[in-house]
Formats: structure tokens, C-alpha cells, sequence
């Protein structure tokens, strides 16, 4: 086989290799177009003042828990409700494990599920409840806290307990 007719086929087969990716690629679809979402409260603090988002805190009970734990699928369920959380980092923190104990300590031991958000700076707790939610609260919710600037918290709401204790360190 000459050289010439070598390079023929390789091209040949490069150009077909690059037709097949490019026919088989697809646009992702919605449940792969996910927030960043972390189950470790540290990471997902430093990921939202890197991106500077706001975050979106959720504290669970431990499974078999007499309470229903909120799961980001859920919260999830809608494309109005996929899209908003974009605007997030979220962490699902399970308060069951050793972790888990000393976020939920440093919110003040809340009553779970509790759900908080924390301001784009990671400065302020935004907003914070610890009732159940349901569809059109989160779309509110969501779209309320989305900027999350210092300036939108609510006025009874105390500053992030973690954020004070990173900034002391």
C-alpha cells in the first residue's frame, strides 16, 4: 500500500470518525443539567464564594427519621424550579453523620429538614425555615433569594454561623 492511499484512508476515516460524533452527539438533557450540589457543607461554601452564588442549605434528618427528608429531586421536579437553582450552590447535608452534627450545630440545631440560604458573599443567612415546602414556595423562594446580595436579607435573620467561624481562622 503506497503512502499516498495510506494518508487517503486515514483522512477518510478521521472525517467519518468526526461525522459519527458529530450526528451522535445530543444536547443534554434536563435531569443531566443539574446545580453544583454537595453533600459536604465546606466544599460547597467555598464553591458559592468562588462563584459568588448564593447557597442553598439543606439540613436533614436521618433516614427513618419520623419527618420527610427533602431530597434535591424533589426540589428538582420542574424545569421553572431546574433552571432557578442554576443560580445556586446547593448542600444536602445529611445531619445524621459526624459532619452533618457540627453543621447542624453551627445553624443553631434547627428543628429538621431546615432549608437556609446564604447570601451571594457567603456573609448572611438570606432566609431560613425549617416548614415543609411544597411546589410554588420553592418556584417563590428560589426566585426571591436567586441574586442573594447582603441587602435582600431579611431583617431578623442573624449572620451565617459557619461564615463567622471561617473568617475568625
Amino acid at each position: 500500500m503506497s503512502v499516498g492511499f495510506a494518508l487517503l484512508l486515514f483522512a477518510n476515516a478521521a472525517a467519518s470518525d468526526r461525522f459519527a460524533a458529530a450526528t451522535n452527539a445530543t444536547a443534554p438533557t434536563e435531569a443531566q443539567v443539574a446545580p453544583s450540589s454537595y453533600d459536604n457543607y465546606t466544599r460547597a461554601y467555598r464553591a458559592a464564594k468562588q462563584a459568588k452564588k448564593p447557597m442553598l442549605v439543606i439540613l436533614n434528618p436521618a433516614k427513618g427519621a419520623k419527618v420527610s427528608l427533602i431530597s434535591l429531586e424533589d426540589v428538582q421536579k420542574t424545569r421553572v424550579r431546574r433552571e432557578l437553582l442554576q443560580n445556586y450552590v446547593v448542600a444536602v447535608i445529611d445531619t445524621s453523620t459526624s459532619h452533618g452534627q457540627k453543621v447542624q450545630a453551627l445553624f443553631g440545631s434547627p428543628q429538621l429538614p431546615h432549608v437556609a440560604i446564604i447570601d451571594n458573599t457567603q456573609a448572611f443567612q438570606v432566609y431560613q425555615t425549617s416548614e415543609t415546602l411544597y411546589g410554588q414556595m420553592w418556584d417563590q423562594i428560589l426566585t426571591a433569594f436567586q441574586k442573594a446580595e447582603p441587602a435582600t436579607r431579611m431583617p431578623v435573620q442573624t449572620t451565617c454561623p459557619y461564615c463567622q467561624q471561617f473568617r475568625q481562622q
